[in-house]
């Protein structure tokens, strides 16, 4: 099976290694040729954009920022539709609207390409030791043809429904798991603010009833002066996408909509191409936290 990956940053460089080491031909393209450089001294094809991937291709998977993104690639000029024949599949592995996928699944219908979105979940360690969770929609039996590629990138390979249920699944996840991390974060510096050690706190809460994954992860790494990998203009996007599912819903959202306008609020404030744990900091010296008893700085280490 010919494989193509477009879309080479933190999470589809390790996604389309990963693939490479499991042998299948691969074709490349992002936008900066440097993120391909490693695939291409391994024997991947460097493709000049998305059509001449997807002529080379049996299926295409992306990694993208987004839905604007997303449909460009997909279907503008030179998009993955322009190349991929059909009996071809295009595989979405971006955080997107659900709505978007529908639509273009239904242009893939039409020229006889399937269409598959597959999101993932697991942070940059689990791209890069295969542990990813990938949230799967589509047609069943199109997702059994495609699960060995999932097997290569992720440990928990689930089938959620049809098209459009992944990116819904992904949106559940990420609005959940932003609501926990801004009460980590509130929690965390009511703790240090009244002189408990952070460290301390966070392995006392491990076993208990307020323990998060992401709030362990999110809190030492930053603890520990090291970065998430991913800015917080894609946090807003995300968060964005979750309010806007609930209002297409009728789900009367309550905590979603407010933690997007601070996460908003703090992007606003210059800080959308930081790294997102420093919202973390930021929180820390609002609320008169000294900061030589949380951690080191990550501003300057995206």
């Amino acid at each position: 099976m010919r494989v193509g990956f477009i879309g080479l940053g933190a999470m589809g460089n390790p996604m389309a290694a990963n693939l490479q080491k499991a042998g299948y031909e691969l074709t490349i393209h992002d936008i900066r040729r440097e993120q391909g450089r490693n695939f291409e001294e391994a024997g991947a094809v460097w493709a000049a954009n998305p059509a001449e991937t997807a002529e080379r291709s049996d299926v295409v998977l992306l990694s993208l920022p987004g839905p604007v993104q997303v449909e460009s690639v997909v279907l503008g000029e030179n998009g993955v539709f322009s190349g991929l024949a059909a009996g071809g599949a295009c595989i979405d592995t971006s955080t997107n609207s659900p709505a978007l996928m529908r639509r273009i699944a239904e242009e893939g219908a039409s020229r006889g390409i399937q269409v598959l979105d597959a999101p993932i979940s697991g942070g940059i360690w689990g791209a890069r030791d295969a542990s990813l969770t990938v949230f799967a929609g589509g047609e069943e039996a199109a997702f059994e043809k495609y699960r060995p590629l999932f097997r290569c990138i992720g440990k928990t390979v689930v089938h959620m429904g049809p098209l459009g249920s992944g990116s819904v699944a992904k949106l559940v996840n990420n609005l959940i798991m932003y609501i926990n991390f801004i009460g980590a974060c509130e929690g965390m510096a009511l703790g240090v603010k009244a002189g408990l050690d952070p460290r301390t706190l966070l392995d006392v809460i491990k076993p208990s009833m307020g323990y998060s994954t992401f709030m362990e992860r999110s809190m030492k790494l930053s603890l520990d002066g090291k970065p998430l990998h991913f800015v917080t203009d894609g946090a807003v996007k995300d968060l964005r996408l979750c309010v806007e599912l609930g209002r297409e819903l009728g789900v009367p959202l309550d905590a979603g909509p407010l933690v997007e306008s601070l996460v908003t609020r703090y992007r606003d404030a210059g800080h959308g191409q930081e790294d997102t744990l420093e919202y973390i900091r930021d929180y820390m010296r609002r609320s008169g936290v000294d900061l030589a008893d949380w951690g080191a700085a990550i501003s300057n280490r995206r």
